[in-house]
């Protein structure tokens, strides 16, 4: 009942001790999952967590710990990632290090103590990079990650945590245990944001501690003073402390204190009576140490001791002294830090302004001269001392070696946290601070870059705007163009205006034609009020995105060239359009604008999906997205919208790589509606996988982020028209579609037509309900009216090759058919299943399969047919994992007396390299593995993808083959190799 930790003595906590234990034991059996603990100050979380990781539920696995420091909260990029990382290396021996780090030695940039760097961390990939190592450790042990104190843990890590739980698969042998303080988080405060998302993935769960009653109290004195104890010393406690664990201790273990004002400022009140009873050395050199901000190494505590006169003997006994008053704590990494941090806060109340600024010159002065702190964290430490000191050019200017350092491990968070903090100090230095920064607009520029890039996008806006406050736009009108450009796209992005307007726009051309026309500055401005007349369909846009290119042509700057025909992209013809963005995208490469290449990516998938290529423009979105992210972060490559690309994926059956960039993106704080449709992106994949809990928690992130209001159209809508239908709700499915429609026909007939494929299923679904048919038929009429008066426009070929519109026709003419009851629709299923297999809608496909053989049953059609559909549509969905369409296979196949089982396998025929044609660049990659015998680890490593991706690649090969082994399949690519 009873166990120590850093928050107290542990009693009366069966309750909470049950999700933690049933977490460990779940995850030493390949369930994973986390456990978020909150609470007050003292409340015990801390100590909770020590009992469960320290007892038989964990006996299993290696426990690492990871704290968060309220100096590090915008200091050092991945700190407690590294503290944990730093753990392990410890406890491995050489062979289990060479096994986990191998292809992983940049990691030693964040966690130095895994040696030497092979060099700077790359951008985007010390995230992966994390969970892989992470995932390669679970694989000798299951695993347990404590995040202590999460309050305070910096921007890096929350995204990495958030994408190891976004990440949790079933056999992972790994399990997250995050604790952190709830009751002072200022309104604005990172943490809020990151709950929110993590309570809506799988697999997390929340408890909070709660003060002690009495009889814990009471057990609690009994265990520390003797059980011969009077109940009046357990009541006084009682009262005193209100039932704060940790406060409790403290009055006992001195048995006496002094009532606050309640328990918080008891529990203070008794830390300082504390720190008051040691000796004068050791009061000091906690002041020191308090200052410090985070663990201190024990030779800088030498260092500021020995800079005041005094011997450093002096710092170990004062360090035994403060210990067994419980108040310190020296790690076996030699560094010092307090007990719990709470005792830090209180014993820095007691210096007065005076003093702490000359703690802050003495730590600037140790940290200067002492080569104790990786340099890693040496800028951000003295950035923050130099400002505690009163120096606010030393502050400056290590703000801004901080931001570098920072950017080095592609900590995002940080360097946006000391760019902003360099801002604003800008009024406080002096002249030579100033004139070493440049000007000031660039300064504001990249803190607004860093911000956008960390996910702050309103911070990012709000200093954009500043930094144009900077400019004259009479003296240097091209800079204040290019700064307002921007701006414009994030207020948009952003929701702060609703839609891209030609007044806004018309004001940035004024000024760049009136003070630098004929400039790339001017070809922008002008692209983009070009832009803005196309979508309010004025009929001067064609001329000016005209007008735009020609003139781009002349500058001679890739840039501006890209702008101007990734505005003329979208304006017809369609085949030209589809030139200008593919023209676009390689100047954009060039160029190494996120935003210009994300732009140029969606321009060009945009004309691909209009001419019905749609898994070009996905492979397009993704490649885009992915070589962004590894360049920069997250929030950067968000231009090129690969939640879209992801969405195409899942049509597409190629759920385990949708899975791997959802997974990316959910580990990220996005708040625009970006963020809505990665959540409804995933709501869909959980929904069509028969994970409806995973789903609705998607779906209902997606509406916190944007609440249908916003807008008059909604980019989570047709998600969830199907959503509707995917739960069993096609009543409410088709009532939401019949107010969307309209806006879907204004704004995309492409879009409108799939709203009907969903509409027709789930209006031939409530038609199946007793008594309902006549309803269904009046919703599915009524739909049908909003789409248009000219059904054979319908579905209609963009292009000579497209053969996604009319799938989807198929689909929506079968589906009607059964919502009006057709006695015959076998042949419209065989039509759509058949349509949908060539066009690669896979999803869709085993579906129709599966609607054929029902029908083929119904209506009393061959057998053999109807089992080759029940059989064909298990495959499929089986590969995928559609859990709800194989469920449905199964079931019929039972009710009709049918095997599942298919029959022997014909010999392969001569058709080799048709068979091979359809594969996908990434698909082939996989082959060409296999071909050289490597196993799934081998792939995984060196195409730096799970395991699990590699088997579903695998799946689709021996699908898209008809091949059953990864050995058959390889034997199959060697023979056509093979053949002249």
């Amino acid at each position: 009942m009873l166990a120590m930790g850093a928050g107290g003595l542990q009693v009366g906590r069966d309750s909470e001790r049950e999700p933690l234990a049933a977490l460990l034991e779940n995850s030493a059996v390949g369930r994973p999952g986390a456990v978020l603990v909150a609470g007050e100050a003292g409340i015990g979380k801390t100590s909770l967590v020590a009992e469960v990781t320290c007892g038989p539920a964990a006996s299993d696995h290696m426990v690492l710990w990871g704290r968060c420091l309220r100096f590090g909260a915008d200091s050092s990029p991945f700190l407690p990632i590294g503290q944990l990382l730093a753990q392990w290396h410890r406890q491995a021996d050489e062979a289990e290090r060479a096994r986990v780090l191998t292809g992983a030695e940049q990691l030693a940039s964040i966690a130095p103590a895994l040696g030497a760097a092979s060099g700077p961390a790359e951008a985007g990939r010390v995230v992966p990079l994390v969970a892989a190592v992470l995932d390669r450790i679970a694989v000798s042990t299951p695993l347990a990650l404590v995040i202590d104190d999460a309050q305070w843990a910096d921007g890096s890590s929350l995204d990495l945590l958030a994408y190891l739980v976004a990440g949790f698969t079933e056999g992972q042998r790994l399990c997250l245990l995050i604790t952190y303080r709830d009751t002072d988080l200022d309104e604005g405060h990172r943490l809020h944001g990151w709950l929110a998302d993590a309570a809506r993935l799988p697999a997390v769960s929340r408890i909070r501690l709660e003060r002690l009653g009495f009889a814990d109290a009471e057990e609690l004195v009994s265990r520390l003073n003797g059980a011969d104890q009077s109940r009046r010393l357990a009541e006084e406690v009682f009262e005193k402390s209100g039932g704060n664990p940790y406060y409790a201790e403290l009055l006992v273990r001195a048995s006496a204190g002094r009532a606050g004002s309640g328990a918080d400022e008891g529990l203070r009140q008794a830390l300082l009576s504390s720190w008051h009873r040691l000796g004068r050395d050791a009061r000091e050199l906690l002041q020191l140490l308090a200052l410090g901000g985070r663990p201190v190494a024990v030779g800088v505590l030498d260092l500021l001791v020995a800079a005041r006169g005094g011997a450093p003997e002096r710092v170990a006994s004062s360090l035994e002294q403060a210990t067994a008053a419980g108040l310190t704590t020296v790690g076996s990494d030699g560094e010092a830090w307090f007990h719990h941090p709470l005792v830090a806060e209180v014993v820095a109340t007691t210096l007065s302004p005076t003093a702490r600024g000359r703690i802050h010159r003495e730590y600037v002065d140790a940290l200067e001269s002492s080569a104790d702190l990786a340099l890693s964290s040496r800028a951000a430490h003295l950035a923050l001392h130099h400002h505690g000191a009163g120096n606010p050019d030393g502050a400056f200017s290590w703000s801004i070696r901080a931001a570098d350092e920072a950017a080095a491990v592609s900590g995002y968070a940080e360097v946006c946290d000391h760019l902003h903090r360099a801002c604003r100090l800008w009024e406080h230095v002096g002249e030579d601070a100033r004139a070493a920064a440049g000007h000031p607009a660039d300064l504001w520029r990249r803190a607004s870059d860093a911000a956008w890039s960390a996910g702050e996008h309103v911070l990012a806006v709000r200093l954009r705007e500043e930094a144009i406050a900077f400019v004259d736009e009479h003296e240097d009108p091209a800079r204040a163009v290019r700064l307002r450009l921007r701006l414009t796209s994030w207020r948009l992005a952003c929701g702060f205006d609703t839609a891209l307007s030609v007044e806004s726009t018309g004001s940035v051309l004024e000024l760049a034609e009136s003070r630098c026309p004929g400039t790339p500055e001017h070809v922008q401005a002008l692209a983009l009020h070009a832009l803005a007349e196309v979508r309010d369909e004025e009929h001067e846009a064609v001329t000016h995105a005209a007008t735009a290119v020609e003139l781009a042509r002349r500058t001679g700057s890739p840039e501006a060239l890209a702008w101007a025909l990734c505005t003329r992209s979208h304006t017809p013809p369609w085949e030209r359009a589809l030139a200008d963005a593919t023209e676009a995208l390689a100047l954009a490469h060039e160029v190494g604008d996120p935003a210009l290449v994300g732009s140029a990516a969606v321009a060009s998938a945009n004309r691909l999906g209009i001419l019905g290529r749609d898994l070009e423009a996905a492979e397009l979105l993704l490649t885009t997205f992915r070589r962004l992210v590894d360049t920069g972060s997250v929030h950067d490559a968000m231009y090129a919208n690969p939640a879209f690309g992801t969405l195409f994926l899942i049509d597409f059956g190629r759920w385990e790589e949708a899975r791997e960039v959802l997974r990316l993106l959910l580990s990220h704080r996005l708040t625009t509606g970006l963020g809505a449709l990665t959540r409804g992106v995933a709501a869909l994949l959980a929904l069509r996988a028969g994970d409806i809990p995973a789903g609705r928690a998607h779906l209902t992130r997606a509406r916190e982020l944007c609440p249908r209001s916003v807008a008059a159209r909604n980019p989570l809508d047709p998600i969830e028209v199907e959503a509707q239908w995917a739960m069993g709700q096609p009543r409410e499915a088709l009532s939401l579609a019949v107010q969307l429609m309209p806006h879907e026909v204004s704004l995309d007939p492409g879009s409108a037509d799939e709203l009907l494929v969903i509409c027709a299923r789930a209006a031939a679904d409530l038609a199946d309900e007793p008594g309902a048919r006549e309803e269904a038929v009046a919703l599915l009429d009524k739909v049908e009216q909003q789409r248009g008066p000219e059904p054979a426009s319908w579905f209609e070929p963009t292009s000579a090759g497209d053969v996604i519109h009319p799938a989807r026709g198929t689909l929506f003419a079968a589906d009607r058919a059964r919502c009006h009851g057709a006695d015959d629709t076998a042949s419209l299923w065989r039509t759509a299943t058949a349509a949908c297999g060539e066009a690669g809608l896979v999803w869709h496909e085993a579906l129709a399969s599966y609607r054929l053989a029902r029908a083929l049953v119904v209506e009393r059609g061959p057998r053999s047919e109807a089992a080759e559909a029940l059989r064909h549509a298990a495959r499929i969905a089986s590969d995928v994992g559609a859990a709800p369409v194989l469920r449905d296979v199964e079931e019929l196949a039972r009710q009709a007396h049918m095997p599942l089982a298919e029959p022997a396998a014909a010999a392969h025929s001569s058709g080799s390299t048709e068979l091979l044609s359809g594969l996908t660049p990434r698909e082939h990659e996989v082959l060409s593995h296999l071909v050289a015998g490597r196993t799934y680890a081998e792939i995984s490593h060196a195409l730096f993808i799970s395991e699990k991706t590699v088997s579903a690649h695998v799946s689709n090969l021996l699908r898209k083959t008809g091949t059953r082994s990864r050995l058959e399949v390889a034997e199959l690519a060697r023979r056509t190799a093979a053949t002249p």
